[in-house]
C-alpha cells in the first residue's frame, strides 16, 4: 500500500488521478485488479475530513485518500463477491456516496478535486464471475455526478473539467458501454439511460468563465 506519510495530499491525489486517466485504455477486468490487497485503507490529511466504509465480505477492498478540509466518503460493499473502490478527494466540501453489491465484482476507481462537487454511484454485479466498472474523475466546482448500475458487466467512464456541471445515468441489463466527457461550465445534464449492449461515446463543451 502506498505510504502516506511520505507523499503530499496533492501528490497522491494526482497519482490517483492518472490511475483515472490509464483507466480510460484499460479493460474492466484490469481495471477490477487496480486495487490489490483487501480491506479499508484510509488516508486523511487536513481538517473535518470524513470516510465512513461498511464491508461484508473479507476479501473486499477499499482505499479511500483526503485532503483538505470537510470532504466526506460513505462506501458500502455488501452481497457476496468482492468488491473494490479506490477513491481520492482533494480540495473542501467534496462529498462522495457508493454502494457496491451483488454476486459477482463491482469495481470503482473515482477522484474529485476543487470544492462542492457530488458523486453518488450505486453498482449491482449480478452475474457470479462478471464485472461491473466505473471510472469518474471530477475537476471543477460545484459538479455532479449520479451513476446507476444494475445489471452484469457494465462499464462506464464519466468525466467533468470545470463548474457547475452535471450527469445522471442509468445503466440497466447488461454489457453497455459509456464514455462522456464534459468540460467547461453549467453543462446540461444529458440523462443517459442505457438498457442493454448499448455503446456510446459523448464529449459536451460547454462555455467557460469570460467566454
Amino acid at each position: 500500500m502506498l505510504n502516506s506519510h511520505h507523499l503530499a495530499p496533492t501528490r497522491r491525489v494526482a497519482t490517483l488521478l492518472a490511475g483515472v486517466v490509464l483507466g480510460i485504455v484499460m479493460p474492466a477486468s484490469a481495471m477490477a485488479q487496480s486495487t490489490p490487497d483487501s480491506g479499508v485503507f484510509i488516508s486523511q490529511i487536513g481538517d473535518g475530513n470524513r470516510a465512513k466504509v461498511s464491508q461484508q465480505t473479507r476479501d473486499s477492498a477499499a482505499r479511500i485518500e483526503q485532503g483538505g478540509t470537510e470532504n466526506d466518503v460513505t462506501l458500502t460493499q455488501q452481497g457476496t463477491a468482492d468488491h473494490s473502490a479506490r477513491i481520492a478527494q482533494q480540495g473542501s466540501g467534496n462529498i462522495t456516496t457508493a454502494d457496491q453489491s451483488g454476486a459477482g465484482q463491482a469495481s470503482l476507481v473515482m477522484a474529485q478535486q476543487g470544492a462542492g462537487n457530488f458523486v453518488d454511484v450505486a453498482q449491482t454485479e449480478n452475474n457470479l464471475g462478471q464485472i461491473t466498472a466505473a471510472t469518474i474523475f471530477q475537476t471543477g466546482d460545484s459538479n455532479t455526478i449520479t451513476l446507476t448500475q444494475d445489471g452484469s458487466d457494465n462499464a462506464a467512464i464519466l468525466r467533468q473539467d470545470g463548474n457547475n456541471n452535471d450527469m445522471s445515468v442509468l445503466q440497466t441489463g447488461n454489457s453497455n458501454r459509456l464514455e462522456w466527457t464534459q468540460v467547461g461550465n453549467g453543462a446540461s445534464d444529458l440523462q443517459i439511460t442505457q438498457t442493454g449492449e448499448q455503446a456510446m461515446i459523448i464529449t459536451q463543451l460547454a462555455p467557460s468563465a469570460g467566454q
